[in-house]
């Protein structure tokens, strides 16, 4: 596939940051592609352990409880980071090398070679555009007609920043369009220019506009993207980041909750709200109505909302007294994280946030957004961030070392390997199980000493000791980094 060529590309911290962010998609592909096209041969064993009736190795029904995990817990309500410690990883999560840009740092005038850069950037997707929805081959004009909307021609050689927060759940795109195209057919799952989602009341910073006018090429705190023009919201750079600065008076710790239904206020009515999406509290007085009801058996919260001529305003809303959120962010507990991630149990894989779900670091990144960490929106920044502790996994590491580490491993920690992250949830009789949303479940069936495939696509509760990458490296020989993302 042809690109485009783009000139003066953006200082190297920002090309290394977003070329890092490209990279983790090339790996989880690859990864997905090694799980569903493994040579199921003998390799060298694993413990060998009996595999339950769903195909899973050394696993029982009970596990799928996170009950069963917080009697194994350590002091599971004791609170491992306090706020002010929380906080300071928030900040040190947009710090160089922390996996997340300050948008704020980003300069009022952008230019030419700036934009130009970010656009080429954000095109750069592992998955080839082989087929389309319908099976049908994707043609060199189609991807020239993709590349012609983005109008790269068009930018001045100067603008003045614009900002924006977005006003529902709303994807990321590597090209301006809804057209989804894949590497092909059994590979579904994984979209071509899918890069990511943006939550409501998420900010920023407009770039360049498509040549259709539909689309508006931004960065996000995540990199750069295209989104849908009337998903986002246009103010003032004091009105978005003020908003984003509020106390939450309400956090989503549900996987998933909706505002309540409302028909004078179509805008905020039943709008999907991730865990984690901290909104502030309306002003509203005591049992005042709030678009049509009384807010006396609801919370009220305020979000943006996009008036007709696209800038930003905010409307009162309100979420159901009963739905899955607190007061603000939940306490930094191995109760808690195992609750929160639980949470997610079964629900189906999507690669950037598709199909309403999440993928790997999604699953991470929500459930501890909703006790107040900020995490990279990927797993190869994740294993590396300045804003979390790790120790790092090279080839001089041996396979006893990384066992013992593992087994030493805490609840909450992240296990990384090239375009994968798992959570730790706990031991049993020594061994470390995890969380982890993931295509397949590879490992040695003890009773063939072949390895056995079985397809999980959905977050799932599995050991980690017997499970490979691929169909020759355990992902505990895989591993580049354990990161211990409770400790201070």
């Amino acid at each position: 596939m042809s690109r485009l060529t783009f000139p003066a590309p953006p200082p190297p911290r920002a090309t290394a940051r977003r070329t890092a962010a490209r990279t983790w998609r090339t790996r989880a592909l690859l990864l997905a592609v090694m799980g569903a096209s493994a040579n199921l041969t003998a390799c060298a064993a694993p413990s060998a352990l009996a595999v339950s009736p769903s195909g899973v190795p050394a696993f029982s029904e009970d596990m799928l409880t996170p009950e069963f995990w917080i009697r194994r817990a350590p002091s599971p309500d004791a609170v491992l980071l306090d706020a002010d410690q929380v906080a300071a990883k928030r900040m040190r999560a947009f710090a160089p090398e922390g996996g997340l840009l300050d948008l704020k740092a980003l300069p009022a005038t952008l230019t030419r070679a700036q934009v130009a850069g970010w656009v080429g950037d954000a095109q750069r997707t592992p998955i080839q555009a082989v087929i389309d929805e319908q099976g049908r081959p994707v043609t060199a004009a189609m991807l020239d007609e993709l590349r012609q909307n983005t109008a790269t021609g068009q930018i001045p050689e100067t603008s003045a920043a614009r900002y924006g927060l977005s006003v529902r759940r709303t994807h990321l795109r590597s090209l301006p369009s809804d057209l989804r195209l894949f590497a092909s057919e059994d590979l579904r799952d994984y979209e071509s220019l899918q890069a990511g989602v943006l939550f409501p009341g998420e900010p920023v910073v407009i770039a360049h506009t498509s040549a259709d006018q539909q689309w508006l090429f931004v960065q996000t705190t995540q990199g750069p993207a295209w989104v849908k023009r009337g998903d986002i919201a246009e103010g003032t750079a004091d009105a978005v980041f003020s908003y984003v600065a509020k106390e939450p008076g309400r956090v989503v710790t549900g996987d998933q909750v909706r505002t309540v239904f409302t028909p004078e206020a179509p805008e905020v009515s039943e709008l999907e709200l991730d865990m984690g999406v901290a909104l502030p509290r309306a002003d509203v007085a005591p049992g005042e109505p709030v678009n049509g009801a009384s807010s006396y058996a609801s919370w009220p919260v305020l979000l943006p909302v996009r008036a007709q001529d696209g800038s930003l305003a905010f409307q009162s809303a309100l979420l159901r007294r009963t739905a899955d959120t607190a007061p603000g962010h939940l306490p930094l507990t191995r109760a808690n994280i195992l609750r929160q991630s639980f949470k997610f149990l079964g629900e189906r894989y999507g690669w950037g946030h598709q199909f309403n779900a999440r993928d790997c670091s999604g699953l991470t990144s929500e459930v501890y957004r909703s006790m107040g960490l900020l995490l990279a929106p990927n797993s190869g920044l994740q294993g590396r961030s300045a804003a979390l502790n790790h120790r790092l996994f090279t080839a001089r590491d041996s396979h006893a070392e990384r066992v013992r580490a593992l087994r030493q491993a805490e609840v909450g920690d992240l296990v990384v390997v090239p375009g994968h992250v798992l959570m730790i949830i706990g031991h049993v009789d020594g061994e470390p199980y995890v969380i982890q949303d993931v295509p397949f479940a590879v490992f040695k069936d003890p009773a063939t000493r072949q390895l056995r495939k079985t397809k999980l696509n959905q977050v799932s509760v599995t050991p980690l000791l017997p499970l490979y990458a691929d169909d020759t490296t355990l992902y505990v020989d895989a591993m580049t980094s354990l990161v211990h993302v409770t400790r201070p």
